[in-house]
């Protein structure tokens, strides 16, 4: 049996070739709505189209002149911008979309008299329009400016030519394509007029301002002089440019270097006087291991004589005795000798601390002179920090002075020598065609809107779905093989599916069958399955119409024993019309009867059937019993196959009891009807008592639907399925 788990993962190339084919058989499956949204959604768009008011679009094209001569500077007190650029063009553009431009094209085309921009009459409530034509009112002089700015708004667009820098075209749509054509030249004019008059403004309002500012700048100036000559004499400050803060600067400097040096040579002293201070009060001979006394020149010569004067006394001992004279003579000069190196140790040892006081003395001294500098050099930062602050705001007066006053010698000179922002270099002229509705291209993307909301609706109403239509689902969502599909009947030949495989052997639905048997008996070749139970999720599935049909299809071929045991709801009797009273699997398990007296034949010699029986409140205390195996051993001994009708498997549990002695487990699913996660819950609930699951019967399937599924859809040419 070839099963597998919707989580197993599947190499990608067929991933991919599933999943396309998936999207496919939605589609084709619903073909007929996708197509139908996409005809009513062209049908209504052209008619719509069609009777939408045809409008028309003039253009008028100017140049923008940010680099017309200039005289003067202004911008630096207005920041008028006058440069060239995106960033300039960008801002002339929203100023020809300004509500003062538009209200200057409303005046000069008198477009308070259009009744394109002015109804005669408007609505005092919203619905009222639709409802009562008498509640509409005149519009309100008040208001006529307000709509006809609003309306000139939302039909002009203005743009850019790319790559111009420079060129800007104002278009606008009309239904009056004489209209259309005016209003863009009304537009350039009244931008170009506009920009005249505020410059004019500008330069007169401007020129009041630099004289009135030029009085109280020159006051500032003199004021500023004034508080810079009182702080010199205050001060006592003579005019050296920084000569005396720079020498005391280098003064600085000098006493920095002599306070490191007094510093190094008070370190190097105070080493030497620590060592001297350690050996204080011992011999002197002791103060022979410091490193200064071993260097000292005195001290070397003092210790070669005292060195000499000992190896003398060392060559005389040998041969004289203590008392001659020569010895006598020779300890004399090594005492002498010895006492000299004596007084060259103390007068080195002295030396050593008076170096080291006057070191200290050195550092002192150098540190005092160091502080007095600074305090004068601060002194002196003070001084002239100031004087610079008050010569900084005596230069920054004059510059601004001087300035202000060139500015107004420009403004006079040149008050009249304006030059226009901009030029009309094509004027806009009326339309020969309108410019929108675009037919076609409206028509087109709503045949493409239709389809795209279509095929997404669908997609939609899939993933919605949560039925299983086809084997594609049943192997995707459930995690089976499909042992076979039994297409859905016609209404007239429904109420005989249960027997058709009797009555219409040559149908549709016999042939079905005739697959799932197959699918059973080639399921086990070396051991034939003895024990098949047929099952599902829930009632009115199918399971008995397959249990019954099946058998009659395996009792062409083998022995069969059609086994009834859903002792809640048995249909098997009335399906092959026979007496409900006869004894069957409830009298035998009770022990009023015979299996012999239980089995009885059917309207096939090969088919034997063994009833449901009376009914009784607590069936599963039966079916669980040792006795039912029993008779199973004995059945399967009698008959080649036995075929079970069991209960459903999530509404009982009578089915996983079952499921304990059957060789082959078939679960029937209603297409388009059972939840697929009903199904996941049933076979897990027979996966954990270890049923033997063969595969899965999609019952009542749409032949139409699964006939749109590659190679799994098919019609053999038997005939209808009510032959």
């Amino acid at each position: 049996m070839n099963e597998f788990s919707p989580d197993q993962p599947q190499p990608i190339e067929k991933r991919e070739k599933k999943d396309f084919l998936q999207y496919w058989r939605i589609l084709v499956r619903h073909k007929l709505s996708i197509l139908g949204l996409a005809f009513i959604s062209v049908l209504v768009t052209t008619l719509v189209v069609y009777n939408m008011t045809p409008i028309y679009r003039s253009t008028a094209t100017i140049m923008i002149q940010p680099d017309s001569p200039k005289i003067l500077s202004i911008q630096d007190i207005y920041n008028a911008e006058r440069v060239g650029g995106e960033g300039f063009l960008q801002t002339q553009i929203q100023v020809l979309k300004s509500r003062e431009i538009a209200e200057r094209v409303a005046k000069k085309l008198g477009l308070e008299k259009s009744s394109l921009f002015i109804p005669a009459r408007q609505s005092t409530m919203f619905w009222d329009k639709w409802f009562s034509a008498s509640a509409m009112k005149p519009v309100p002089e008040s208001e006529k400016f307000k709509i006809i700015v609003a309306r000139l708004e939302g039909g002009l667009s203005i743009s850019t030519v790319q790559n111009s820098g420079q060129i800007i075209k104002i278009s606008f749509d009309s239904s009056d394509r004489d209209l259309a054509a005016s209003i863009p030249n009304a537009y350039a004019e009244a931008y170009i007029e506009s920009d005249l008059e505020a410059k004019v403004q500008m330069m007169q309002k401007a020129n009041a301002w630099l004289i009135q500012r030029l009085g109280d700048l020159k006051k500032k100036l003199d004021a500023s002089e004034q508080a810079l000559q009182a702080y010199r004499v205050q001060a006592n400050i003579v005019d050296t440019k920084g000569i005396a803060l720079n020498g005391a600067g280098k003064q600085l400097d000098e006493i920095s270097s002599n306070l490191i040096a007094a510093r190094q040579r008070l370190a190097e002293a105070q080493v030497v006087y620590y060592q001297v201070e350690n050996l204080e009060g011992q011999p002197l001979p002791a103060y022979e291991s410091i490193p200064a006394v071993l260097r000292n020149t005195l001290y070397i010569q003092a210790k070669e004589a005292e060195s000499k004067a000992e190896q003398k006394v060392a060559e005389l001992r040998q041969r004289y005795g203590s008392m001659h004279p020569r010895m006598i003579a020779a300890q004399s000069d090594l005492r002498i000798a010895e006492n000299n190196l004596k007084v060259q140790i103390a007068a080195v040892v002295g030396a050593i601390k008076k170096d080291y006081e006057m070191a200290k003395a050195n550092e002192i001294a150098a540190e005092q002179a160091q502080g007095q500098v600074r305090s004068d050099i601060q002194n002196m930062s003070r001084k002239e920090f100031q004087l610079n602050v008050l010569q900084r705001d005596v230069d920054g007066n004059r510059q601004l002075y001087d300035l202000f006053m060139n500015r107004a010698k420009e403004m006079n000179v040149g008050a009249n020598l304006q030059s226009t922002i901009a030029r009309v270099i094509d004027p806009s002229i009326p339309a020969d065609r309108p410019f929108k509705p675009d037919k076609k291209k409206i028509i087109g993307m709503s045949l493409v809107i239709g389809l795209a909301l279509g095929i997404a609706l669908s997609f939609l109403f899939e993933y919605l779905n949560n039925t299983l239509k086809n084997r594609e689902d049943v192997e995707e969502k459930v995690g089976m093989n499909t042992l076979g599909v039994i297409h859905m009947l016609g209404a007239k030949s429904s109420d005989d599916a249960k027997r058709m495989f009797l009555d219409h052997p040559n149908s549709e639905f016999s042939e079905s069958v005739r697959s799932i048997r197959t699918g059973v008996l080639l399921s086990s070749l070396d051991e034939p399955h003895k024990v098949v139970m047929v099952t599902s999720s829930l009632p009115q599935e199918g399971k008995s119409t397959l249990s019954v049909n099946l058998a009659f299809a395996v009792g062409q071929m083998k022995k069969v024993l059609l086994l009834e045991a859903d002792l809640r709801r048995p249909s098997i009797a009335d399906i092959l019309h026979d007496d409900p009273s006869m004894p069957g699997l409830l009298e035998y398990l009770v022990g009023t009867a015979g299996l012999d007296q239980c089995i009885h034949k059917t309207e096939s010699g090969n088919v034997s059937l063994i009833p449901c029986g009376k009914l009784l409140t607590n069936p599963l205390e039966l079916i669980s019993s040792r006795r039912f195996g029993e008779m199973l051993e004995k059945l399967s001994a009698m008959f080649e196959m036995v075929v079970i009708d069991s209960p459903p498997v999530v509404s009982v549990s009578d089915s996983l009891v079952l499921s304990r002695h059957a060789s082959a487990v078939i679960y029937v699913v209603r297409a388009d009807e059972t939840p697929y996660q009903m199904v996941r819950s049933g076979i897990r609930r027979l996966r954990d008592v270890d049923a033997p699951l063969l595969g899965v019967v999609l019952n009542c399937a749409d032949l139409k639907a699964e006939e749109g599924y590659g190679a799994y859809g098919y019609r053999y040419g038997y005939g209808s399925s009510s032959a």
